[in-house]
């Protein structure tokens, strides 16, 4: 088993990205996974190492309830092609005071140490008591962002 030197942990989120590159573009994308320090998202465009990014992630509360968008300046580090799609490896960069809070936390709610509002200590990720979790699906149809 291999040693896990990153700085910080990650912690695997799959929430909406709109991504704006340094030449004006917009892409769509989801997250795979997020730390204090970067996140890997997957998008339909591929990205040259080094692009500056600012990614906006966007929370989803319910059918019709959606965050305010949390940018988050970043720089791309590593692009690899899966499937239909690209893996983007990207960097955090220069954030503010108040975005690095506000990152902060979002991790803290990932990590489970700020519960959902009216959630009891305990009851957060149980299972619920209507019956047994479904299967997961196969990696191919779970891993595909765009598949909904």
């Amino acid at each position: 088993m291999t040693e896990d030197l990153r700085r910080h942990p990650r912690f695997s989120v799959d929430v909406q990205a709109n991504v704006r590159t340094g030449d004006g573009r917009k892409l769509p994308a989801r997250t795979r996974d997020l730390s204090r320090s970067g996140m890997c998202i997957i998008t339909t465009n591929s990205l040259a190492q080094r692009d500056e990014l600012l990614i906006d992630l966007i929370l989803l509360f319910g059918p019709s309830s959606v965050s305010e968008p949390l940018p988050l300046r970043a720089r791309v580090v590593w692009c690899t092609p899966i499937s239909q799609a690209f893996q983007i490896g990207a960097m955090f960069e220069k954030l503010s005071k108040t975005e690095q809070s506000f990152l902060d936390m979002f991790l803290r709610y990932l990590d489970g140490t700020i519960l959902p509002a009216g959630a009891e200590v305990g009851s957060v990720g149980e299972p619920s008591e209507s019956g047994p979790t479904p299967a997961e699906p196969p990696p191919e149809i779970k891993d595909d962002p765009f598949r909904r």
